[in-house]
């Protein structure tokens, strides 16, 4: 009987997952200082952390086996002011996320796992922002439940068309094994697509549409949209996704001088109109409100030829909100929010567009218009030329938004990511989108231009393995 047991207990003991709770004040401490006012921490006391984002804690830690990890933080955060915790594991990021204000102590997982060899580690726990409590971090061996249950994520709009659905389950499942490669165009112009075919023998994975001139104030001077939603169609066809913005040129109030970015056409400029939507966020019965609703509804026309197709669409509206160079974000993140809340509602619940997948990119936490309405989370990055990073500190500045699990994008970018690095990484970055013009053609209108990535850099990103260009992406194509 005996022999049985030991038997037993071997065979459970090696299918047993590992986990230890490593306690925040047995680490070494920078800033931070250790207390034990709080009631209900474990351990001799925790860490508190100063606001501002300087203050840190490393913990080494010993893992029994080779596997993948999840992380379970134990704290209590200030009711006042947003908080987040930023965690590297071994010196690599993993995740920046929000904490849920607590008087007391509460838990909860960090969104990210890390596969991690057996031996020693070390966790950095740093106060990304506000003020808060660090009590412990537990490290648990992660099986396929345990990630899923961390990981799971689902589009905002529970209506949404299958093909949106089963395009946002592969960016899920690719989150961490490969980045999606794309490419603005202007207008109907694909030159930069057949010059990055001509440049590298692949097409980009996305291809990056902006329904500017579709903008009712621009048609009104003489602007027209043409068939671009016929170029979009063409491209998904081809096995392509699409994402689309909307550079709103102001409703009314275009100042129209001859100057720098004053004309009708820099319309969505800050500058270049005197519109102000704040009256319209305000007052619905308000000239602002309805000229606004009639642009937004212009817009929808051109996503309903797509939605009658069945293309799903990466849709990023309002986009550099927080910058205030446009309009849209000339009146501060409250405004803004409500604004973004109102296409929301327009596009989804009036009109019924459930092709969209939404976008956010206001790039700033405090103009976050909250989980229910933003799918993926995105940053506009435009490092120095021939300066090819992974972009960790935009992506932990978005992600200090929330803490639910989301994807995240490269929405715009002059020089491309350094797809390397991300391999390494395993960086959570979806998809790059590399603006249009001479970011990606040259003074000839054909060639490929080196403004800000070299020939051989390109060449060396758009064929490693991690970058995922059309010709590798499953069909998304549901509906006949």
């Amino acid at each position: 009987m005996k022999k049985i047991f030991l038997i037993l207990f071997v065979f459970l003991s090696a299918f047993s997952l590992f986990a230890q709770k490593l306690e925040a004040e047995d680490g070494d401490a920078y800033s931070a200082k250790t207390a034990s006012s709080i009631s209900g921490f474990s351990g001799k006391g925790y860490v508190d952390f100063l606001p501002g984002g300087s203050s840190f804690v490393k913990i080494t830690f010993k893992t029994k086996k080779s596997s993948n990890y999840a992380f379970k933080l134990t704290y209590s955060a200030d009711s006042e002011k947003p908080s987040a915790v930023k965690v590297e594991i071994d010196d690599k990021y993993l995740v920046t996320q929000k904490l849920q204000a607590s008087d007391s102590f509460t838990n909860n997982f960090l969104l990210n796992t890390a596969l991690l060899e057996k031996g020693q580690h070390t966790v950095k726990v740093t106060g990304y922002r506000g003020k808060w409590s660090f009590d412990s971090i537990e490290v648990i061996e992660a099986d396929d439940k345990l990630i899923s249950q961390i990981k799971n994520k689902r589009l905002v709009n529970p209506n949404a068309i299958p093909e949106a659905q089963k395009l946002f389950e592969y960016l899920c499942q690719m989150q961490g094994k490969g980045i999606l490669s794309g490419q603005q165009i202007y207008g109907q112009n694909t030159q930069e697509i057949k010059t990055l075919l001509a440049a590298t023998g692949k097409n980009p994975a996305v291809l990056g549409i902006d329904l500017i001139d579709f903008s009712p104030s621009r048609v009104e001077h003489g602007a027209s949209g043409g068939r671009l939603t016929s170029v979009a169609k063409k491209y998904w066809d081809e096995g392509g996704i699409i994402t689309c913005a909307w550079h709103w040129n102001a409703p009314s109030g275009l100042i129209d001088k001859d100057m720098p970015e004053m004309h009708w056409y820099d319309g969505f400029r800050t500058k270049a109109t005197t519109f102000d939507f704040s009256k319209g966020i305000k007052d619905h019965e308000s000239e602002e409100y309805k000229l606004m609703i009639r642009d937004i509804d212009a817009i929808a026309k051109q996503l309903k030829i797509l939605a009658k197709n069945n293309i799903p669409v990466l849709w990023r509206p309002i986009h550099e909100a927080s910058g205030k160079w446009f309009w849209w974000g000339a009146k501060g993140p409250e405004n803004y929010i409500e604004l973004y809340k109102l296409m929301y509602d327009r596009l989804v619940n009036y009109h019924g567009l459930n092709n969209l997948i939404w976008v956010w990119n206001a790039q700033d936490p405090d103009w976050y218009p909250g989980d229910e309405y933003v799918d993926v989370l995105s940053y506009d990055y435009y490092p120095m030329k021939y300066k090819h990073g992974t972009a960790d500190e935009y992506l932990a500045k978005i992600q200090a938004a929330t803490d639910k699990a989301k994807l995240y994008a490269i929405s715009e970018n002059g020089a491309l990511p350094n797809v390397v690095k991300l391999e390494e990484e395993k960086s959570l970055w979806s998809w790059w989108c590399t603006w249009n013009g001479d970011f990606t053609v040259a003074a000839d209108g054909k060639s490929y231009s080196e403004s800000n990535t070299s020939l051989d850099s390109l060449k060396l990103y758009y064929n490693n393995p991690y970058t995922i260009t059309r010709d590798e992406l499953p069909s998304f194509k549901v509906s006949q």
